[in-house]
């Protein structure tokens, strides 16, 4: 955990996530995922203040690895060990539209405080939805700028000049923003 503290601090503002998993449970596939530990800037004032603590109870399971499971699956590149194949299998369609369903299902209450991050997310579940596309935030809100109505396209625009360049998104109009939302959540549901 030191050595991912130190990475951290060098990376991007973001900083680092990831979980560490054990192999049994990427093939055959279990939904939701166990996971041994856990990391991200979230988490690193408490890791400092009680590493012990935070080792020991820094674990359990997590849908949320199914999208990121998926994503290693279909698009990942193998730096070192086994090839992803050989570690991985597919995660079932109804496990990964469930971890990316649970990761937006309540952007119409979220939008506000991470609005780039759920703007552009709403694009990729519902391409996902409707075409069955697998794709990054990025390709999700190009994605979005061809297939959702043009009154959301500012919005989308904005997201993703924010994502591909600074980061930053001045904060959206409120109204706009949930009225994409609910949009967007009533359209994946259907």
């Amino acid at each position: 955990m030191d050595m991912v503290v130190a990475l951290n601090a060098c990376a991007p503002q973001k900083g680092l996530e990831l979980s560490i998993v054990r192999e049994a449970v990427c093939r055959p596939f279990i939904y939701p995922t166990p996971f041994e530990l856990h990391f991200s800037n979230a988490h690193l004032n408490w890791y400092q203040a009680n590493p012990t603590e935070y080792i020991e109870k820094m674990r359990g399971t997590d849908k949320d690895l199914a999208a990121h499971f998926t994503i290693i699956y279909h698009r990942g590149k193998r730096l070192w060990g086994k090839e992803i194949r050989d570690v991985f299998e597919e995660v079932g369609q109804e496990a990964y539209f469930d971890s990316i369903w649970c990761d937006i299902q309540d952007a119409e209450t979220e939008i506000m405080e991470n609005p780039v991050y759920i703007i552009l997310n709403l694009c990729r579940v519902l391409a996902y939805k409707e075409e069955g596309l697998i794709l990054s935030k990025a390709e999700g809100g190009s994605w979005g700028l061809e297939n959702v109505p043009a009154a959301y396209r500012p919005l989308i625009s904005q997201a993703l000049r924010a994502y591909l360049h600074s980061g930053f998104l001045r904060e959206p109009e409120e109204g706009c923003a949930r009225e994409y939302a609910a949009y967007m959540t009533g359209r994946i549901r259907d």
